[in-house]
């Protein structure tokens, strides 16, 4: 059964001095099926990339997310599901920290301000008056933080279109109110392949 994966990339393309990272949507029945279509999204680094991390996506929050084919499905209730990439700060680290964040929700606005709710997003801020990136964000004016990238995630994929239903209080999915299980570590394209 086809399944909506979320998966980080790290690689080093030619002429950079450190590891680089992207992230990458992708539907198939097992994550060793996506490796093409991920040489595709990332040709710099075509077979020389690995996976940091990756999750396959059937639950947000309380909300179950299947796979249709059809672009007509009403089940959704106006919901989207949204991909936040949070940016932030800690004095006295030279860094960038990031946060990966999915979202359920209306829309952009609405799902902005759940992120805003997130640890990471409190705890990584502060503000320096010595420092010339004195610049506030474009989130409610908190120095330091910032959505460095939002995406409705059914923009990302193709072919089929995300579902989302609420899951019912009395079902057994909420005796674990976990979101899926991430998988996180150091997976090279040759292990990979071997989980085929």
């Amino acid at each position: 059964m086809p399944t909506l994966f979320m998966v980080q990339l790290g690689g080093r393309p030619k002429g950079r001095l450190i590891e680089q990272h992207d992230m990458f949507f992708g539907v198939a029945n097992q994550v060793s099926e996506l490796i093409d279509d991920i040489n595709h999204h990332w040709p710099e680094v075509k077979n020389k990339w690995h996976i940091d991390s990756y999750r396959a996506i059937t639950k947000v929050g309380n909300h179950s997310i299947k796979l249709v084919e059809s672009a007509t499905s009403d089940g959704n209730n106006g919901l989207k599901l949204f991909f936040i990439n949070l940016g932030g700060y800690q004095q006295g680290s030279f860094e960038e920290f990031h946060y990966k964040l999915l979202i359920v929700a209306a829309t952009q606005a609405d799902a902005v301000k759940q992120a805003k709710q997130s640890v990471f997003y409190k705890e990584f801020t502060f503000k320096d008056k010595d420092s010339p990136f004195n610049a506030a964000s474009h989130i409610d004016d908190k120095f330091a933080v910032d959505v460095d990238d939002i995406y409705n995630v059914n923009d990302l994929i193709s072919n089929v279109q995300i579902l989302i239903e609420p899951i019912p209080h009395d079902s057994h999915a909420l005796a674990n109110p976990d979101d899926d299980k991430e998988y996180v570590g150091y997976l090279s394209i040759k292990n990979l392949r071997k989980l085929t």
